[in-house]
């Protein structure tokens, strides 16, 4: 093979692997992460976020929002101690997805 030969070998390869690594570096959204769990009093709670944490912690929010809501139909206010447990019930979620 002629020298010509080789460096158009090189720069095909090379652009090739930089295509690759490119489309490798780029956030995937069909990876994405899924946190999905069922409460008796709320019904399903699905968080989603890039990794599993942060997947977990948009269900323990989503999950915060909903009962707090709840709570609040229930009565005018929300004292500490409803928070509290609250807090503890969504802080301590097991995700199905």
């Amino acid at each position: 093979m002629s020298q010509t030969t080789w460096n158009r070998f090189g720069r095909v390869f090379f652009t090739v692997s930089i295509a690759l690594a490119a489309l490798l570096a780029a956030p995937s959204h069909a990876s994405a992460a899924v946190c999905k769990v069922k409460l008796d009093d709320v019904g399903t709670i699905i968080g989603k976020g890039a990794t599993k944490n942060l997947a977990f912690e948009d269900a323990a929010e989503k999950c915060f929002d909903k009962k707090e809501a709840r709570a609040k139909r229930a009565s005018a206010s929300l004292d500490e101690d409803t928070g509290l447990k609250i807090i503890d019930q969504c802080a301590n979620l097991r995700c199905d997805g």
